[in-house]
């Protein structure tokens, strides 16, 4: 779910090599107390083939010993089963790394904080899920997203291998940034945060109530990116390739493929996703903001 803006990642090794459908690919802006100071990029896959969901972020805020990065690929069945997830980060001088797997309902996960190895073994009560997925869980759900109502869940905190519950109330449909979008208050590990999610599962912004920290999706690489250095080589290994950030509204408003106060309506294609082509981003940070639907 949301990122708590913690962390450093460390290379992951394996690249992305299956052959997949790409639902949704963007970058976003962090802004800190109103100022830009960092970026995240995700991007979300269905590989038809094995008829699973992939997802990858990496976030990156701060400079010198304040610099904050941190990255989660995880893998999900098109039920949203859990599958495996790997998680990195650094803040400061402090790392930690996770390596969870899942089997019979049972999650093992190998947690490495600062060159201490320990072990998790939890099992997982009927429908987990891992949070990264949460805006999936919502569009497959019964009756889909949609305004005045309520999802109850459980999942998967992916930064400290934990079992969490929550809760995501839906509000009324308005403008963010030119863009509908639903405003959803959320409220998971104790923390309640704003989310602006469009009809299609697009994360537009995130908003978190008690922190000066916040994200909005925006058109292009260098927007986001402003100021902060790229390693090239580090997200070709953590994506399989250097992401375009241009499979989401913002870009495509920005290529005049659709006018920029229309929502752009669902699609046919995802399986398991009452005909919904759904396309969540990451939920990854955090920023001051008054409660309210």
């Amino acid at each position: 779910m949301v990122r708590y803006i913690l962390a450093l990642i460390t290379i992951f090794t394996a690249t992305t090599s299956f052959a997949a459908e790409n639902l949704f690919e963007g970058y976003s802006k962090v802004l800190v107390n109103g100022q830009h100071s960092g970026y995240v990029i995700s991007r979300y896959d269905f590989d038809s083939k094995k008829n699973q969901f992939h997802s990858a972020y990496f976030l990156k805020t701060g400079k010198g010993a304040g610099e904050i990065t941190e990255s989660l690929k995880a893998i999900a069945s098109a039920d949203l089963t859990p599958i495996s997830y790997e998680y990195t980060s650094v803040v400061g001088k402090d790392t930690k790394t996770i390596d969870a797997k899942f089997k019979n309902g049972t999650m093992t996960a190998v947690v490495k904080t600062n060159g201490k190895i320990s072990r998790v073994e939890r099992k997982l009560p009927k429908g987990t899920f891992l949070s990264s997925f949460l805006v999936y869980l919502m569009l497959k759900s019964k009756d889909g997203l949609k305004s005045e109502s309520k999802y109850e869940y459980q999942a998967i905190a992916e930064e400290d291998a934990s079992i969490q519950k929550g809760q995501a109330l839906v509000g009324k449909e308005e403008t963010f940034n030119g863009f509908k979008a639903f405003k959803i208050l959320n409220t998971f590990k104790d923390e309640k945060f704003l989310s602006y999610v469009n009809d299609r599962g697009e994360v537009l912004g995130t908003n978190v109530m008690s922190q000066g920290v916040g994200t909005e999706i925006v058109s292009n690489s260098i927007d986001a990116t402003k100021d902060q250095p790229v390693n090239t080589a580090l997200l070709s290994a953590i994506f399989g390739s250097v992401p375009k950030g241009e499979n989401n509204v913002a870009a495509r408003s920005k290529k005049g493929l659709i006018p920029a106060t229309k929502s752009p309506g669902k699609t046919e294609g995802i399986p398991g996703g009452q005909g919904i082509l759904i396309k969540p981003s990451s939920e990854n940070s955090k920023s001051q903001s008054e409660e309210g639907k």
